[in-house]
């Protein structure tokens, strides 16, 4: 199969700007288009088109994942946000402390981008679907672009149903205004159904692998992975087992003997890895700049090398609570973070994606690990476990992952029952995808968000990380939270525009 750039996203993304999504409504529509531009009809034409309109559902990916996690990482005990104001003002917003504190309301800015750009991504891979199941080209290549979109559709919606629970479940183009005014939420679990319709689609004809000009697209392996992670936040741990071990089965992955080169860019899609959001270094605007969100305030020349652009904005600084979690001798603690002796206040950060090169502009070449095999094996391990307390595989699994840190083996001398070992898995899950954007999602999954961010909260006030912004000291609600707030807040705007929507409870 051809290689198909992500260069050309900018060009497909000028074309979906004519295609109406519901967040962003108007009554006037241009009606007449000069002849030398593109519109949907005369696009939509030739595998070439296709290809690139698949590719461009990608750039949503990357979109997604350059702000996930504020709403993911940042949402937990892992991290929290650099509000040091020595530096000409510099550091976390307002929001994020907020969001840090359990103390967010439905006007954040964070809750509508993230809904936008979730949405974005479903509709550009709803409008490519609705050409592409009548397009003249070969069909095998259809099947695997369906495969593909459905992917992404259901990745999206995914995340979405996470976040905020019941939501519009868009499955077809929205073309007018009135279709756009009339949007309604579907149930949570209507929503997961179809989810599940989505995955099983792309794994039936999605391939296993690709040539190397195409690494990086979603195969297989990707989709039953997400499926299981659908399951098991379903708590249906046994079709969760079907799918993962339908993955180990296939001798497609193994375990990266170094750790650190999980994360390095010289390395990428390796044969830990299952998906993988793509970047690329250079001036196509295809780069990453995680270093740069997560480096702290007035590091620059320090920890990064870039212009007074890249100064470093402390997002996702890890906390002291995420620092303890390490086990003694876990050589995943020096590769994942490190320390800045900040004169006036010194911190840890997240070293994962510190590999910056270019002196001149805020931009790298790493990629994002979606999912890869040690997640794998660890949610095996898990779903076993909630079948029923054993000592064989689940430890074996356990072990394996424990073992490149250099950590001893657990035995059930350590791990004597159930409730034991799920506390095993939910530790060993935390120091080994710290800052990958899993924590918030699998406290939430497991029923341990409020009691494990409750105690959280209050070994934070008693020793904070850092010492809090003056605009927003740590008090008796900082850290308060219920079941409510499992789910994120509607974006108020939504609301506005669509009175058909209704509000999360406890907002």
């Amino acid at each position: 199969m051809k290689y198909y750039s992500l260069k050309k996203i900018i060009f497909i993304g000028l074309i979906y700007t004519l295609t109406f999504v519901f967040n962003s409504c108007t009554e006037e529509f241009l009606t007449v288009t000069p002849e030398h531009y593109e519109t949907e009809g005369t696009f939509f034409k030739t595998e070439d088109d296709f290809q690139n309109a698949t590719i461009a559902v990608y750039a949503d990916l990357q979109d997604y994942i350059n702000s996930a996690h504020f709403l993911e990482e940042g949402r937990s005990d892992n991290t929290m946000y650099d509000n040091h104001l020595d530096q000409g003002g510099l550091g976390g917003s307002n929001e994020w402390g907020f969001m840090d504190q359990f103390r967010v309301t439905p006007n954040s800015t964070l809750f509508s981008n993230a809904w936008n750009t979730l949405y974005t991504g479903i509709k550009n891979a709803n409008v490519t679907l609705s050409y592409l199941s009548e397009a003249d080209i070969d069909q095998n290549v259809a099947k695997q672009l369906e495969g593909e979109l459905r992917f992404f559709r259901a990745y999206f919606h995914f995340v979405a149903v996470r976040y905020w629970g019941d939501i519009p479940l868009l499955t077809e183009p929205i073309t007018t205004a009135d279709e756009a005014y009339s949007i309604t939420q579907t149930s949570a679990a209507d929503v997961y159904n179809a989810i599940i319709s989505d995955t099983e689609f792309a794994i039936s004809v999605l391939p296993e692998s690709y040539d190397s000009g195409n690494k990086g697209r979603v195969t297989k392996w990707a989709a039953k992975t997400m499926l299981a992670k659908v399951y098991m936040t379903r708590q249906d741990f046994d079709k969760a087992k079907t799918e993962l071990e339908d993955i180990v089965n296939s001798n497609q992955f193994e375990l990266l003997d170094n750790y650190a080169d999980i994360f390095n860019p010289e390395n990428k899609n390796h044969a830990e890895s299952i998906f993988e959001a793509q970047y690329k270094e250079g001036s196509e605007g295809e780069a990453s700049n995680f270093i740069y969100q997560f480096a702290p305030v007035g590091s620059r020349g320090t920890v990064i090398l870039g212009p007074e652009s890249g100064n470093g904005n402390g997002k996702n600084i890890p906390t002291l609570d995420m620092i303890d979690a390490y086990e003694d001798g876990d050589l995943r603690k020096d590769i994942s973070v490190t320390y800045f002796d900040r004169p006036s206040d010194p911190l840890y950060y997240v070293k994962k994606y510190d590999h910056d090169t270019d002196p001149d502009f805020p931009r790298t070449n790493d990629n994002w690990p979606i999912y890869r095999y040690a997640d794998v094996l660890l949610m095996l391990a898990e779903s076993l476990n909630e079948q029923s307390y054993q000592t064989g595989l689940p430890f074996d699994l356990l072990n394996e992952v424990r073992e490149r840190a250099t950590l001893g083996p657990l035995t059930s001398t350590d791990i004597p029952n159930q409730e034991a070992f799920r506390t095993a898995i939910a530790q060993e899950r935390r120091v080994e995808l710290a800052f990958e954007n899993h924590r918030w999602f699998d406290l939430v999954r497991t029923g341990k968000a409020v009691e494990v961010m409750t105690a959280f909260g209050m070994k934070e006030k008693a020793n904070p990380t850092l010492t809090p912004p003056d605009f927003l000291p740590y008090d008796e609600e900082s850290f308060v939270l219920d079941e409510t707030e499992l789910l994120y807040p509607l974006p108020s705007n939504e609301l506005v525009i669509n009175p058909n929507l209704t509000q999360n409870q406890g907002y």
